[in-house]
């Protein structure tokens, strides 16, 4: 299958991808209307973008680490489509085979280093569970493995996500609605984005987000205890600037004093060792 009938087959359902913008969660300014545009009109079969291109070349290189790492076989299908809601349609990255287990969807995604450590702290986002239950939904399978991986990090991050019923009928109650009433009839839809129909929290998160009264003033206290910290060591800097001065002022390459050894090597480096706490550290002039 070319580009081309690629697209027109997109165009006679509605996929994962098409789905944050329906429910008002899609981050990339996906809106009902530009999903409209793209059903009844075609989707412009514009140049692929950089982050495009890279997410095809190494979609099959992850598809392979992926089994590599987990053990896990993985196919890919061609474009499913629900049985009954003839409009959910799912062109899934793979489906997986586990030993001993029930087969599940893999969605592949190859973001840049930021976005894939954004992943790795902050979970899973909204608009990829989304695209995830609507392929589980389509599929009938119960479960996923969201799987990214980035060359600078080189690992993969693989979260495991379950099928949620109650989330597919609410999505797919305003995916219908939206297919019967704006693309089967022509009439478009409001051309403002939409507010966002559903609130899902990242899956997967390993950093906490945290915004209480005894965590903010102890971010505070360290903090100012920081901006302290700095003052002093910039006026220790100065003392020792004016101890090393002094010394060079003896025209020894050494001198001590006050339990305090200041040395001056061949290479102009001074340096100040405190004897009586037996700290030392070098100075460079």
């Amino acid at each position: 299958m070319n580009r081309k009938e690629w697209l027109e087959l997109r165009r006679s359902g509605l996929g994962g991808s098409d789905m944050p913008s329906i429910l008002g969660i899609c981050p990339f300014g996906g809106t009902p209307y530009g999903v409209w545009q793209a059903k009844v009109y075609g989707a412009a079969d514009k140049e692929p973008t950089v982050d495009m291109q890279r997410g095809n070349f190494l979609e099959p290189i992850i598809r392979d680490l992926y089994m590599r790492q987990t053990g896990n076989s993985v196919t890919v299908p061609e474009l499913q489509r629900h049985r009954t809601e003839t409009w959910a349609i799912a062109n899934v990255d793979g489906v997986i085979t586990a030993e001993g287990g029930q087969p599940g969807i893999l969605e592949i995604k190859a973001p840049r280093a930021g976005k894939f450590y954004a992943l790795e702290d902050g979970g899973v986002p909204a608009h990829y569970q989304a695209q995830m239950q609507h392929y589980l939904g389509v599929t009938g399978l119960e479960w996923a493995h969201f799987c990214a991986w980035n060359a600078d990090a080189f690992r993969l991050l693989v979260v495991r996500m379950e099928r949620d019923d109650e989330l597919i009928r609410l999505m797919w109650d305003v995916a219908r609605e939206f297919w019967e009433r704006h693309v089967l009839t022509g009439i478009p839809p409001e051309t403002a984005p939409a507010a966002p129909l559903v609130n899902l929290p990242p899956l997967g998160r390993k950093v906490v987000s945290i915004d209480t009264p005894e965590w903010n003033e102890a971010a505070r206290i360290w903090r100012e205890s920081r901006h302290i910290l700095k003052q002093a060591e910039d006026y220790e800097a100065q003392c020792r600037k004016r101890l090393v001065s002094v010394g060079i002022a003896t025209g020894s390459a050494k001198v001590r004093g006050a339990d305090i050894l200041v040395s001056i090597d061949k290479k102009g480096i001074a340096r100040v060792r405190d004897n009586s706490k037996q700290e030392g550290e070098g100075i460079h002039e």
